[in-house]
């Protein structure tokens, strides 16, 4: 473990961050994804957004929504399919899919619903007409038999389309402030070994492609989706603390105090200066939209 250092390169070739360890993680994070989800979804959409059009959910259909989180594209999908249609909307954490029945509820969508089950190796209740996922299929420890048994639960043709992030170095926006913030929290960091889920675990394309094909996959696309984390001047605190509560450091920054808090909110602020614009900050980031059919 290391605690939180200097930013060093700009760009670095690899960056510490905290071990992804599965359903407790999740549950622990679920409140504040739940509570800042509304505010953090124009960033998410951005690169959700192209994917979900790429899969072209149709009215009537049956979708599975992998790692739904508190339930936002679920409740999107759901109003694509139609009433005709149905959702499913699965995660690994039960306090996430509480977050995303009660957004249901609230907005009176009633064609999804939601289950806790490791997509990797659980009954996804079959068949589906595609599968959507937005930054989910990254934290699989075993991403090749997460996908086999998405492959499993498709009909022969049936398509998955997921974003996932690029590398490390194309998305200053969580490594700029991740490193900032590690500083004035004194946050111990640990790198993911192999075969760790991470939000860079699926970054190369050519990794990502054998391992949908040997899951039986056909069809594979993977293209960039580039597009910056904007900022603006009048939301700035806001944002730069939603971005901490569910970032890399959210159980560090939860569990530090009103001024340990306060110095990461200016340290982020300070080391994001070089983004800087009359309107506020944009800081690069690329996503990778990723398209593939059931053989």
């Amino acid at each position: 473990m290391l605690r939180g250092r200097a930013m060093g390169e700009r760009y670095p070739a690899a960056m510490d961050l905290p071990e992804i360890d599965g359903r407790e993680f999740w549950d622990r994070r679920a409140e504040a994804w739940d509570r800042r989800s509304d505010a953090l979804e124009g960033f998410s959409d951005m690169y959700g957004a192209p994917v979900m059009d790429a899969l072209d959910p149709q009215p009537g259909q049956r979708i599975l929504d992998i790692g739904c989180g508190p339930g936002t594209t679920a409740v999107e999908l759901a109003r694509r399919v139609g009433p005709g249609g149905q959702v499913v909307g699965v995660d690994i954490s039960g306090e996430m899919v509480a977050a995303a029945e009660r957004r249901a509820e609230r907005a009176g969508v009633t064609n999804v619903s939601f289950r806790m089950v490791d997509v990797q190796d659980g009954d996804l209740e079959p068949p589906f007409d595609g599968a959507y996922s937005r930054f989910g299929i990254m934290f699989f420890t075993d991403p090749a038999r997460g996908f086999a048994n998405i492959a499993r639960a498709l009909r022969p043709g049936g398509r998955l389309a997921a974003a996932v992030w690029s590398r490390l170095e194309d998305n200053p926006w969580m490594f700029v402030p991740t490193l900032a913030a590690a500083i004035a929290l004194d946050a111990e960091l640990s790198l993911p070994g192999p075969g760790q889920p991470g939000p860079f675990s699926l970054a190369d394309p050519t990794h990502l492609t054998a391992l949908l094909t040997d899951a039986g996959f056909v069809d594979v696309s993977v293209e960039p989706v580039p597009g910056p984390r904007r900022i603006t001047t009048a939301s700035a605190d806001d944002e730069v603390r939603s971005l901490l509560e569910v970032g890399p450091l959210g159980d560090a920054y939860a569990g530090a105090n009103d001024a340990a808090q306060e110095a990461a909110v200016a340290a982020v602020m300070g080391a994001l200066e070089p983004y800087a614009d009359p309107e506020g900050w944009s800081v690069p980031g690329v996503a990778l939209r990723v398209v593939a059919a059931a053989g």
